[in-house]
C-alpha cells in the first residue's frame, strides 16, 4: 500500500474477501459454469469450463463466444438456446446432450441457461452451468441393454416352455394315438372271429331259411289229408299257427334275417374304420402314397354317431386325389380334431362339409361348418397351445395346436376363414412329395 492509497474500510475488505472465495468455490467444483451476455459473448467462467474449452485460464474466455470454441453445427445450435431463453424469459433445465470437448472425446452433458435479469426486469446476461453425466448415460445404456437381454431371455425361455409344453402335449398325444391302434388292432382280432362266425351262421340261417318255407308250404299242402286222417292234430296245428301269427312270421323272418346281416356288415365297417383311422406305421414313417379320401370317409364314419346326437348333417365332396407322401394315422387325427370342432360350432340343424381336391403340387382338404363362427380378436390365438373357447372340461385347448404341428412338419400348412354367426372353414394344404422333417 502507498502512501497516497487510502487504507481499505472493512467493508471493502469483506467483499474483496468474500469474492475471492467466491471465485476459489466456483473454481473447485466439476461442472462447467460461465456467464455469456445477450449478445453471446462470454463474460466469466470457472476452470473447469476453461479447461473443457481447451484455455489455458478464465481470462481467456472474456469476449469469446461459441463460435470460437466450437464447430458451426454445434455452435449454431447453442446460440439458439441463448437466444431462446433470453427472449423467453424462462430457464431451460437440463437439456442432456452429446458434445466433443477439446480433448476429442465424446461426452454427455446436462445443461441449464438461467436468466440473470437487472433492477428493471431486462435479462442481461445467461448464466449457465453443464454436468458431465457421461458416466450416468453410459450406465443407462447398458441397463438399458441388460433390460434388452433379460427381456430376450425370458422371451427365449416362454417360447421355449411353450415348444417343450406343445411337444410334451404332441407326445402323449401320438403315445394316445398308438395305444389306440394297439387297442384297436387287439380289439378287432377278438371281434373279428365271433362276427366271422355270426356272418356265417346268418348266412346259412338265410339259405335254410329258404329250404324251410319250401317244407311249410309242402306241410300245407297236406292239410286236407290231415283233416280226413287226424282232425284233432289239424286243430292243434291251427290253433298254434294262430298263436305265433305264422304268415306274419314267415313274412318278416327273412327281412330280419337280412338286417341282421346288414348290421354285421355294419359292424364290420365300424371295425375296419378304425384300424383305418387308427393305423400307425414305425413312429415317424412316411407312407409315399396315402389315400387320403379313405382317411376322410373312415374319419367321417368315426364322427357321424357324435353328429347325429348333435342333429348336425355330415356331408362330403370328395375329388379324385393322387397318392400323398404323409403319415395316414396323423392327417387323420388332424381330421378328427377339424371335424369334431367343427360338429361342435354348430347348433342342431347344422351342417358340417369336408370337400377334398387337388391343386397343382398340394391336395387340400376344406371343413366347413355353419356354426358360430371365430371373432376376428382371437383368430390369432387359436393355435396356441392350452387356448380353448369352450367351457372349462370341454377343452384341453391341444387339439388345433397339435393339428397345426403335424400338418407343418408335413411341409404343409393350415388356414381358416370366419365369419362370425355363419360359419368356419378351415383349409388344409399338403404337397404332394413331403420334404418336411421325417
Amino acid at each position: 500500500m502507498t502512501p497516497d492509497t487510502p487504507p481499505a474500510t472493512d467493508f471493502e475488505q469483506r467483499s474483496v474477501d468474500d469474492r475471492d472465495l467466491l471465485r476459489a468455490l466456483i473454481d473447485c467444483l466439476p461442472d462447467n459454469i460461465y456467464v455469456k451476455d445477450v449478445t453471446g459473448h462470454y463474460l466469466a467462467d470457472n476452470i473447469t469450463h476453461a479447461h473443457f474449452v481447451g484455455l489455458r485460464g478464465t481470462s481467456e474466455i472474456v469476449n469469446k463466444t461459441v463460435y470460437d470454441l466450437f464447430d458451426k453445427k454445434l455452435a449454431d445450435r447453442y446460440s439458439a438456446d441463448d437466444h431462446t431463453v433470453i427472449s423467453s424469459g424462462q430457464a431451460m433445465l437440463g437439456r442432456e446432450e452429446p458434445i466433443v470437448g477439446a480433448d476429442g472425446k465424446e461426452r454427455w452433458i446436462s445443461t441449464s441457461k438461467i436468466p440473470l435479469r437487472d433492477g428493471s426486469g431486462a435479462v442481461v446476461a445467461l448464466v449457465c452451468i453443464s454436468s458431465d453425466i457421461t458416466r450416468r448415460k453410459l450406465a443407462e445404456d447398458k441397463l438399458r441393454e441388460q433390460n434388452i437381454e433379460l427381456q430376450q431371455m425370458a422371451e427365449s425361455e416362454r417360447a421355449a416352455n411353450d415348444a417343450l409344453r406343445s411337444a410334451q402335449a404332441q407326445m402323449i398325444q401320438i403315445e394316445k394315438l398308438a395305444s389306440l391302434g394297439q387297442l384297436v388292432a387287439g380289439v378287432a382280432h377278438e371281434i373279428n372271429n365271433p362276427l366271422a362266425f355270426v356272418t356265417n351262421n346268418i348266412a346259412v340261417l338265410q339259405r335254410d331259411y329258404v329250404d324251410i318255407l319250401e317244407l311249410l308250404r309242402l306241410y300245407g299242402s297236406t292239410e286236407e289229408a290231415v283233416a280226413r286222417s287226424d282232425p284233432d292234430a289239424l286243430a292243434m296245428i291251427r290253433r298254434k299257427a294262430e298263436e305265433m301269427d305264422a304268415p306274419y312270421v314267415t313274412e318278416n323272418t327273412a327281412e330280419i334275417l337280412s338286417r341282421s346281416r346288414d348290421g354285421l356288415k355294419r359292424i364290420r365297417q365300424i371295425v375296419d374304420d378304425l384300424r383305418e383311422f387308427a393305423r400307425q406305421n414305425t413312429v415317424g414313417s412316411r407312407e409315399p402314397a396315402a389315400n387320403l379320401n379313405s382317411g376322410i370317409e373312415s374319419t367321417i364314419n368315426i364322427v357321424r354317431g357324435r353328429a347325429k346326437k348333435s342333429q348336425v348333417e355330415l356331408i362330403t365332396d370328395l375329388s379324385p386325389l393322387p397318392g400323398v407322401t404323409c403319415d395316414p394315422a396323423k392327417i387323420n387325427q388332424v381330421l378328427l380334431n377339424l371335424i369334431v370342432n367343427a360338429t361342435d360350432a354348430c347348433e342342431n340343424g347344422g351342417t358340417v362339409t369336408v370337400r377334398s381336391r387337388a391343386t397343382g403340387e398340394h391336395v387340400e382338404i376344406e371343413v366347413t361348418d355353419t356354426g358360430c363362427g371365430i371373432p376376428m380378436e382371437i383368430r390369432d390365438k387359436i393355435f396356441e397351445p392350452f387356448f380353448t373357447t369352450k367351457p372349462q372340461g370341454q377343452g384341453t385347448g391341444l387339439g388345433l395346436s397339435i393339428s397345426h404341428g403335424i400338418v407343418t412338419d408335413h411341409g404343409g400348412s393350415i388356414d381358416l376363414k370366419s365369419v362370425v354367426g355363419q360359419g368356419t372353414t378351415f383349409t388344409v394344404r399338403l404337397p404332394l412329395v413331403n420334404s418336411a422333417r421325417k
